[in-house]
């Protein structure tokens, strides 16, 4: 979710149902240390190397999905994959640089805000996995609900479920950031979410698959 993640004109083709052709092969490749993605036709004459965020994009064009419901998924999923980093200098990338937020009782304006927060947010919510689902979108708004796990530092585990109201600008920045936490103690054979920590593997399932 970086300042380029949306053009202004996207609306240009928010209707249309792109698909990928039939023939095109994808494979993964590490150059530099980075993560890369090739398409290529079954000839091998025809290659384009994709970033991991550009592959995202690519592998939702199904024909069926508009541009605009690929795009609000995009959203649930890229913020997921950022908050299970636990960077807050990533986090607050996705945000403008005036961002509002209010996260349960706190409210903050501005990235270095939002940084300070996230900071001591997880050097208190330990072992901290996230997962998100997009509820409803309209316009340039989304809402969502997620999950979260996590321990304190005595060892006790919680699951935090909480609903979450967006808004972006026209660069696809977020603007405002409304969210509603509540916190339910769980026993560590309760826990759903045991991927390594980072970004949920693509075969783990997602909260209505977890019955959340």
């Amino acid at each position: 979710m970086a300042d380029t993640h949306r053009s202004q004109d996207w609306y240009r083709i928010a209707e249309a149902r792109p698909r990928l052709r039939r023939d095109l092969r994808v494979i993964r490749h590490v150059y530099l240390g980075q993560p890369w993605y090739v398409l290529s036709d079954r000839t091998g004459t025809k290659t384009h190397r994709l970033s991991p965020a550009a592959q995202e994009v690519a592998g939702r064009l199904d024909g069926r999905r508009t541009v605009a419901d690929i795009w609000q998924d995009l959203q649930a999923r890229l913020a997921e994959d950022a908050w299970n980093s636990r960077d807050p200098e990533r986090v607050s990338l996705a945000y403008t640089p005036d961002s509002q937020w209010r996260n349960r009782a706190h409210f903050l304006t501005g990235r270095a805000a939002i940084v300070d927060f996230l900071t001591r947010k997880w050097t208190r919510e330990l072992d901290y996995r996230l997962i998100k689902e997009v509820w409803a979108f309209q316009d340039n708004r989304i809402a969502v609900r997620f999950a979260y796990e996590w321990h304190d530092e005595t060892g006790h585990w919680f699951r935090s479920y909480g609903n979450e109201n967006w808004e972006f600008d026209a660069h696809g920045l977020m603007r405002l950031r409304i969210a509603s936490i509540n916190d339910l103690p769980i026993a560590p054979d309760d826990r759903l979410f045991d991927w390594p920590l980072g970004r949920r593997p693509d075969d783990h399932p997602g909260l209505s698959r977890l019955g959340l």
